[in-house]
């Protein structure tokens, strides 16, 4: 039905922005919960007015039914006082209000069908907004906590690309200073052991030059 419609028609328009970015879970589905009940509420007062008509129509078709009562006795009446003009004319009343009758009973049953609808469009706001306000804290935390990890990723991946070059360049810097320090020790352990052996040599030929010094004497 119509109010139902216009329930979904708001959603549509009014939600599709927020489901998308999701900036405010909160409102978004305080919003529903406000549509779902502004609608609900008119759909009892549509079925309200749908019940007083029905009831207006069973009335005028009760009445229309004693009136028929009324001209089929009246047309009883005037044939018996031999009156066939007026019975004819009761006859020719009778019939036009069983036309009428016809014609409210056809409209009973319309209005029977969209009380009919209106209840379940009742019921399937009144699930919905029920399923809502139970789902309600559960979805704004959800909600925030993919909100929270989205802002986490994103924050990362913007920050990835610097952090991990200027991590890259500091290790880099690291390895060549500790190669450096490597190569430095090294060069000073070799200096060490060539003076060692430099002086050794110096020694050893003082030494055989004594002996020969000695030995020429």
């Amino acid at each position: 039905m119509k109010s139902f419609k216009r329930f979904k028609n708001i959603v549509s328009s009014n939600l599709n922005s927020a489901l998308d970015s999701l900036e405010s879970p909160e409102k978004m589905i305080r919003l529903m919960i406000t549509d779902l009940e502004e609608t609900l509420s008119q759909v009892k007062r549509t079925k309200s007015s749908h019940l007083r008509e029905k009831s207006v129509l069973k009335k005028d078709l009760s009445d229309l039914k004693k009136t028929i009562e009324r001209w089929e006795s009246r047309a009883k009446l005037a044939v018996e006082k031999s009156k066939d003009d007026l019975a004819r004319e009761a006859l020719s009343e009778k019939r036009a209000c069983e036309i009428r009758v016809n014609s409210l009973q056809d409209d009973l049953k319309g209005y029977e069908s969209i009380i009919m609808s209106d209840d379940e469009s009742v019921a399937q706001l009144a699930t919905k907004l029920k399923e809502i306000k139970e789902k309600q804290s559960s979805l704004i935390r959800r909600a925030q906590n993919a909100k929270t990890k989205k802002k986490v990723d994103n924050t990362i991946k913007v920050s990835e690309s610097f952090e991990i070059g200027e991590k890259f360049n500091e290790l880099e810097a690291k390895i060549e200073q500790m190669e450096s320090e490597v190569n430095l020790s090294h060069s000073s352990n070799i200096n060490e052991f060539e003076k060692m052996e430099i002086d050794s040599e110096i020694e050893a030929e003082l030494a055989k030059l004594k002996a020969k010094t000695k030995d020429e004497k």
